[in-house]
């Protein structure tokens, strides 16, 4: 099991079992978020397209924000493998680092003989699968999925596939505006534009259709900002008790760390949120070129890219504000 970069022998081989087999199970990640979800819609509407036999699984919540995509209600939210039918699927799990974050027993899928095709651009990937389609240069899997799919089969793309490989693109550049926007992602946004795409209105779905108590929430937020300046760290937390006082679901935090992240000063920024008792997911963001957060992060046990990772912590508040601290000492150099 190797990461196979090669863009070409990657095409024929994927296209080439996709062609022979029948049954598909296309898998993302718990808490997904644009390009998971955008990745995972898309490459099931191809599957439909072609004649297959294709199911979506998500082991979570689904976000709000992208309940427009075409096929969103179709996504079942259990990892439960009784509540799969009972056949030798190829599976392709779409944006997933390790096995861990499906939610999902992926052995007992190959135990039954299903066949696990790994598709991501996450740096800090496993390499999970039987096979392995790994790319941490492009800047989101929906640009792996377009290239693959624009050159093996562009004549049967449409605009619902296309919607969603935009809104993977759009989410995991932070509209464009991350260091991971290249020439190449404005060139496939502008194809995407030719299958009838309205920027505007997509804008609106995702960042201009949020619940009042959202502001609420960040009104919360803000209240608890600590910033360390020597370190050039600003954080805050969010709070399950918050959700259920102001009755909003989980994913009213998304987009908040944007928030955070654009203080004068701010090197690292880090939204601490409680996912359980004593326990913690930590999302980090920088513009810095000499912090890589990934590292933080696999020390952690988590991972992600230089600029924006992801990693879970347990323990009191306190101490899991201590250890991101410290961690961004050791990193900083400061």
């Amino acid at each position: 099991m190797t990461e196979n970069n090669n863009r070409t022998a990657f095409g024929l081989e994927l296209a080439g079992r996709i062609r022979q087999e029948t049954d598909f199970l296309i898998i993302t990640h718990i808490f997904p978020d644009g390009d998971a979800i955008g990745s995972l819609t898309a490459f099931h509407r191809l599957m439909v397209s072609l004649g297959k036999n294709s199911q979506m699984v998500c082991n979570s919540e689904l976000p709000y924000q992208y309940s427009f995509l075409p096929g969103y209600g179709e996504i079942k939210c259990s990892g439960r493998i009784e509540d799969i039918d009972k056949k030798k699927y190829t599976c392709i799990v779409l944006d997933c680092a390790d096995e861990e974050r499906t939610g999902m027993d992926l052995g007992s899928l190959r135990a039954a003989g299903s066949f696990i095709i790994n598709i991501d651009h996450h740096k800090s990937n496993v390499l999970f699968g039987d096979m392995n389609i790994v790319d941490s240069q492009k800047a989101a899997t929906a640009e792996m999925l377009f290239d693959f799919m624009d050159k093996f089969f562009g004549p049967i793309m449409d605009y619902e596939t296309a919607m969603g490989i935009y809104v993977g693109i759009l989410t995991d550049t932070g509209r464009f505006q991350y260091s991971n926007t290249t020439s190449h992602v404005h060139y496939i946004a502008g194809k995407l534009l030719e299958y009838g795409i309205y920027p505007a209105e997509v804008y609106g779905h995702i960042y201009e259709n949020d619940p009042l108590g959202r502001f609420r929430l960040i009104q919360a937020v803000f209240n608890r900002i600590e910033f360390i300046e020597p370190l050039g760290l600003i954080y805050s937390y969010v709070l399950e008790k918050d959700f259920r006082r102001l009755k909003i679901p989980y994913y009213s935090q998304d987009g908040i760390i944007e928030l955070l992240r654009s203080a004068r000063g701010a090197s690292v920024t880090a939204l601490i949120k409680e996912i359980g008792d004593h326990s913690y997911r930590i999302s980090l963001r920088t513009s810095d070129r000499n912090i890589d957060l990934s590292r933080i992060a696999s020390g952690f046990g988590g991972g992600g890219h230089r600029t924006a990772s992801a990693y879970k912590d347990t323990g009191r508040l306190k101490q899991v504000i201590e250890r991101l601290i410290q961690a961004v000492e050791r990193e900083s150099g400061r």
